[in-house]
């Protein structure tokens, strides 16, 4: 009961670059995939370096070790919108010289965050160099050339989200 086999860290295109990469020819939907793909890649690698402990021994010496990673990219929401977004199932296991260890978990949970911001810094300079326009917003950015009306119409997921939200402060009074 008190162990953790892993953590689902999901890494989401903002919405109007999943719409873009839907409705794309095929050489910019590739490319566009690409770009999540390798964005996605820097901020795997940024958790590895930072969060990448195990501990051995009966002190609990903390040492390097590798990350194990099950990716599983998906292109649609839960209610079937475009939405490229892939879950990188981050096993609790660490590889580590001579064998395997569980991983220090606070380290994941310190970074996991800026391993987010880092992956949608990543993938805006990557649109950025294919030549997509991009707008920044609060703490993400969108594609200029998707129209907001679209970014509406393809968020159903967000749209039940808030409903169940408003049903609960209805019936909790807050």
């Amino acid at each position: 009961p008190e162990r953790q086999c892993g953590w689902d860290l999901t890494f989401s295109a903002p919405k109007s670059v999943s719409v873009l990469w839907a409705l794309a020819n095929s050489d910019l939907s590739s490319a566009v995939r690409r770009a999540h793909d390798e964005s996605l890649k820097s901020a795997l690698s940024y958790l590895e370096e930072v969060a990448g402990y195990s501990r051995v021994g009966a002190s609990g010496e903390r040492v390097r070790a590798s990350l194990v990673f099950a990716l599983f990219e998906h292109g649609t929401s839960r209610a079937l919108d475009p939405q490229l977004h892939t879950h990188a199932l981050l096993l609790n296991v660490g590889l580590r010289q001579g064998g395997t260890g569980s991983l220090e978990s606070r380290e994941i949970f310190r970074h996991k965050m800026a391993a987010g911001a880092l992956y949608r810094a990543d993938l805006s300079a990557r649109l950025d160099a294919l030549g997509i326009s991009l707008v920044r917003r609060k703490n993400w950015f969108e594609v200029a050339s998707i129209p907001r009306e679209l970014v509406v119409e393809f968020s159903k997921r967000r749209r039940e989200v808030l409903d169940q939200i408003d049903i609960e402060q209805d019936r909790f009074g807050f």
